[in-house]
């Protein structure tokens, strides 16, 4: 095993030159077994920065003349390096040599299934992916290793524009913490240089692949009910449990129609995207999951210092049933009509008393400004 390894991320490496190795954030003990405690002596180095000897190992081996110093820090449970010089976040050069690198993977895993592929068909406004691979039923799907920053807004507004020529992307990063993440649908490897992408070896897909499992809602599950929310109702309800394929099988797989894109919508609304296999999907409905529809609508983000989940609006009309249009002549048929609480107005005839809330109903009425009154009743009576 080497600094490259598939199983191993390599966007925690950093250089020592005290020890003049790299270092593993991942493991316990930074891959020098011999040195204990190193991480809490490095930790609580409080010199400058550039006299600690931590260097980034990318930009030590594209400019050995200009080094880039790092620290280290402690963040949500993992170990982070950082550039010291904050205007240097990437590593343009790498970059393009491992966009490529993928490329190259890309087109070789769907060609050996048989489909065909055409590389380099990107261009500079999104309307073509990196690699279009046309896979079973002639279906198009697009490639693309997005391994620098991109907005959400930007990713959604692409996305969309592959969809409009009938091309299905899917979305490559390096980054768990990428904003196109749950935006389109994904997947994410380790961060692994160029020369390791193009060996012949397994390259595991780390985020963005689940798989359907069957649960048994009961007292010995560690999630409450998702259907009643809390409590456990005894009965079986479909999960997605992440799956890790390696990425040849991966492209093979999504060109052939066995991976489908799938969307569904979190407790608090979001959505949640990722692949699956269509027999899962089949398994998911048939056990009453529910899909969204529309996978392309963006994040509605939650208003700062909101403490209230988001409530999904009520669109639709209440439900009526349909009226047929009555033509000159139909006779008027009162079904269908909804019912109403308010008091019935009884109709104004001709010489007959209407006053009182149940009519008087004498006849021989005289007209009068209010209606129809007898004398009893007429304005001005008596008592």
């Amino acid at each position: 095993m080497n600094e490259y390894d598939g199983e191993l991320p390599t966007r925690n490496l950093v250089f020592n030159t005290d020890l003049d190795r790299l270092l593993d954030l991942d493991r316990d003990d930074l891959g020098v077994p011999e040195q204990p405690g190193l991480w809490h002596r490095l930790r609580a180095d409080r010199r400058p920065v550039a006299q600690r000897g931590l260097l980034c190992p990318t930009c030590r081996d594209a400019r050995p003349e200009q080094p880039e110093w790092m620290y280290l820090s402690f963040r949500r449970g993992r170990r982070i390096a950082s550039h010291h010089n904050p205007h240097r976040r990437a590593h343009t050069a790498a970059q393009d040599e491992q966009r490529e690198a993928y490329q190259e993977r890309y087109a070789r895993a769907a060609a050996s299934d048989g489909h065909a592929v055409e590389i380099g068909a990107g261009t500079a406004d999104g309307r073509r992916p990196a690699v279009l691979v046309t896979g079973a039923d002639g279906r198009r799907f697009g490639f693309e290793p997005q391994l620098s920053y991109v907005s959400a807004q930007s990713v959604r507004r692409r996305n969309r524009l592959a969809r409009e020529d009938g091309i299905t992307a899917v979305w490559h990063t390096v980054d768990p913490n990428a904003p196109l993440i749950d935006q389109v649908h994904w997947v994410r490897t380790d961060n692994l240089p160029a020369r390791a992408i193009r060996e012949d070896r397994d390259l595991l897909l780390r985020g963005g692949v689940r798989t359907l499992q069957l649960l048994k809602c009961d007292r010995v599950s560690p999630r409450p009910c998702q259907v009643r929310g809390g409590g456990r109702c005894g009965r079986w309800h479909p999960t997605w449990a992440v799956l890790v394929p390696r990425i040849d099988d991966f492209v093979r797989r999504v060109a052939g129609g066995v991976y489908v894109p799938i969307t569904q919508r979190t407790r608090n609304g979001g959505p949640l995207r990722f692949w699956a296999p269509e027999a899962d999907r089949r398994r998911f409905l048939a056990n009453g999951g529910v899909l969204a529809d529309r996978t392309d609508r963006p994040v509605v983000p939650r208003q700062r210092g909101a403490d209230q989940p988001r409530v999904p609006e009520r669109r639709r009309a209440p439900h009526r049933p349909p009226h047929r249009l009555l033509l000159p002549g139909d006779p008027y048929d009162p079904v269908g009509e909804p019912l109403t609480s308010d008091r019935v107005i009884p109709p104004v005839r001709r010489e007959i008393c209407s006053a009182g809330r149940i009519p008087c109903g004498a006849s021989g009425a005289r007209l009068y400004p209010g209606g129809w009154y007898c004398d009893a009743h007429r304005p001005g009576a008596p008592g």
